[in-house]
């Protein structure tokens, strides 16, 4: 399948149906990151749309935050396009001082690996609802993404999601290496959804896989928190997350970790070949 035909195949498979569409949005500001035209809000369900979630959005126009700071409770509008979405048009509705209770939450009970240090071995669920170890693949690669379906955003959890796609195609036919999704939405992305969700998608790769956290949680905080990736609010449906992917050497041995949502796959790529070329 030709690498242009696969991404619109993936896109169009986990993508909504709204496209260039305006939401109004309520929400409290949690964190403000100018240098990376980003904005993290707790917001409010937005109707036929999206679930609440404490999530980092892309600011149109820098002037449009300029008289906001963290704890403001906020309107805005969110336009969604096919491939993107960004936020603007702000308006104060109320100021307010907030603590991020999330901070640090996992950190003392499982601590974050450094390169080069050994991750536990945990255990989740494939799509056919069958157990599977990390330790089963050793003597492979294994590059590693969090991700959950009930994320409509096309530029964080479905981007993921292609790029993915991309580097399953780049290494189709690399035995060493196994690409697998993990969903963190222990509630809702049971085998089951995730097989219906992805399945026709993977079916055709050998090397890529998803896996489901459902009643796994205890390992899923494990591995994520070695890893860096933390999430919360599944439970109450007002996810949280701080999107991470990472390379695990052929030992279990952590190589590297990919920060957020914006990294590219030619870029991993890269760097997964140069791991596989020295990393015995």
């Amino acid at each position: 399948m030709k690498i242009k035909t696969f991404i619109l195949t993936v896109f169009f498979l986990i993508s909504c149906s709204n496209k260039d569409k305006e939401y109004a949005v309520y929400g409290v500001i949690q964190d403000i990151k100018e240098n990376q035209n980003t904005i993290i809000i707790d917001h409010d369900s937005i109707p036929g749309f999206m679930m609440p979630m404490v999530m980092p959005f892309n600011i149109k126009h820098t002037k449009d935050i300029a008289e906001l700071s963290v704890g403001d409770s906020v309107k805005f509008k969110l336009i969604v396009t096919d491939t993107n979405s960004y936020v603007t048009g702000f308006t104060i509705l109320g100021r307010s001082d907030i603590i991020n209770e999330n901070d640090g939450f996992w950190d003392n009970e499982y601590p974050q690996k450094k390169a080069g240090e050994l991750l536990s071995d945990i255990s989740l669920l494939d799509i056919d609802e069958t157990s599977i170890r990390l330790s089963s693949l050793n003597g492979k690669f294994r590059f590693i993404s969090f991700i959950f379906t009930r994320c409509p955003i096309p530029n964080m959890c479905p981007a993921v999601v292609i790029k993915n796609g991309v580097l399953a195609n780049n290494f189709r036919n690399e035995s060493k290496l196994a690409l697998i999704m993990i969903s963190f939405d222990y509630v809702h992305d049971t085998p089951e959804i995730l097989k219906d969700f992805f399945g026709t998608t993977i079916s055709t790769f050998e090397n890529w896989n998803v896996w489901s956290s459902a009643g796994n949680v205890a390992d899923l905080y494990t591995l994520s928190s070695e890893i860096g990736c933390e999430f919360w609010g599944i439970e109450e449906n007002n996810i949280g997350h701080n999107l991470r992917s990472a390379l695990i050497g052929p030992n279990m041995e952590l190589l590297k970790v990919w920060e957020g949502d914006t990294w590219l796959a030619k870029d991993v790529r890269k760097d997964i070949e140069s791991y596989m070329a020295i990393v015995k």
